[in-house]
């Protein structure tokens, strides 16, 4: 087992451990690097995916182009793992998540879920959830992008 750290985290020693399997450390790893062409590498042809704020791509060439549009309003991104765990295919993981936006806004340690499902050529859904859903009033400006408080809110 790993042992914990002083924020609570668990550091998982040894690649011998099943935790250390996760398809979440690759693909999270490239999107924190904003490497779309990395974070799509796992995926199979007919993935899927579904952001916070509810949008949805099927198929390797409509998650690519999600991800590249979510990532491009990015100057930074880091997604820390607090914990993670599989049950046969699937991995769920709880991830803090910091952004740093184009236009210099910070959000910092926004809480998120993702779950995924693998399969032995892949990753064939990704689907991450966040604390953060928006209010009633918080209507769909027709952009399909999250907005809290009249500003965009990251989805991954």
């Amino acid at each position: 087992m790993g042992e914990a750290t002083p924020d609570g985290t668990k550091e998982h020693a040894g690649a011998a451990e099943a935790i250390t399997q996760s398809p979440l450390d690759q693909f999270l790893a490239a999107v924190d690097k904003l490497d779309v062409d990395a974070a799509v590498a796992p995926m199979t042809s007919d993935c899927r995916l579904l952001t916070t704020d509810g949008r949805r791509a099927e198929g390797i060439a409509a998650v690519r182009d999600l991800l590249a549009e979510e990532v491009a309003m990015w100057r930074s991104a880091t997604h820390r793992i607090t914990a993670q765990w599989h049950q046969d295919d699937v991995w769920i993981a709880e991830v803090d998540a910091s952004y740093e936006l184009e236009d210099w806004l910070e959000l910092k340690d926004l809480p998120r879920v993702f779950v995924v499902r693998v399969a032995p050529d892949g990753i064939t859904d990704l689907r991450v959830y966040g604390a953060h859903e928006r209010a009633l009033a918080d209507h769909d400006r027709g952009d399909h992008r999250l907005h809290i408080g009249g500003r965009w809110m990251p989805s991954l």
